[in-house]
């Protein structure tokens, strides 16, 4: 009886540390494949989100800048400025052929040959201040004009960018025309830039060239604005 007793508790017990190895075995397998599963997604994770991956676009600074309606608008303000200087120094410079074909013909009277040499001298004078002038009217309103619409086309790329999505835009710059793009002289342009450090985009993609979407954009909001009542035209 003893005996069979004794046989019992060492079966049960040979049967437990069975059953107890088993159990760990299938913790650690469990434990195993969790960990193998969780390197796998963390992998997985890297690779659907790799480093350096940036969206960029490009555009021509010239197109845009030719082809804006504000630059266009303060170009033609700034001839008409111009036109009064340009119309005096035109009659002047008449004046002048004028009096040199008069003296140039020796018939004039000691008198009014003086006057005329006189006339012109003031004359070439005159001419001399007029040119400085437009030469400082120009130099002024080119540099302002410059900086105003510097800042709007930085500001909608900035706003075309953050609506698509856009992290990097490089400016660039070539001819209006196509034909012109591969002829020697912009070619050895771009040649001296590359040489002197500077960098351009050699190829693009059909889309990477976003010049044409900027310039529906500002052209958008130069009407918009200008469509806008002034201040004081309000109904009182």
């Amino acid at each position: 009886m003893n005996r069979m007793w004794i046989a019992c508790v060492v079966m049960g017990i040979c049967y437990a540390a069975n059953l107890s190895s088993a159990s760990a075995q299938t913790v650690a397998h469990t434990i195993s494949v969790a960990a193998i599963k969780a390197s796998a997604d963390k992998s997985n994770a890297a690779k659907s989100l790799p480093m350096g991956t940036t969206r960029v676009a490009v555009f021509n600074v010239g197109v845009v800048f030719n082809r804006y309606e504000r630059a266009a608008a303060i170009k033609e303000e700034m001839a008409q400025g111009l036109k009064q200087l340009q119309q005096e120094a035109k009659e002047l410079a008449q004046d002048l052929n004028a009096w040199q074909a008069a003296l140039q013909k020796n018939d004039l009277p000691a008198g009014k040959k003086e006057k005329y040499e006189e006339k012109i001298i003031y004359g070439r004078r005159r001419l001399e201040d007029l040119s400085r002038q437009a030469r400082t009217k120009v130099g002024k309103t080119h540099e302002t004009s410059l900086i105003v619409l510097w800042k709007d086309i930085r500001e909608a790329v900035k706003t075309y960018s953050t609506e698509h999505g856009i992290e990097l835009v490089i400016a660039y710059g070539d001819p209006k025309d196509a034909e012109m793009v591969d002829l020697f002289p912009n070619i050895s342009r771009k040649m001296q830039t590359v040489d002197q450090g500077g960098s351009m985009p050699f190829f693009m993609a059909p889309g990477v060239d976003i010049s044409e979407a900027l310039l529906d954009l500002l052209n958008r909001q130069y009407r918009e604005k200008k469509a806008e009542p002034a201040e004081g035209d309000g109904p009182r």
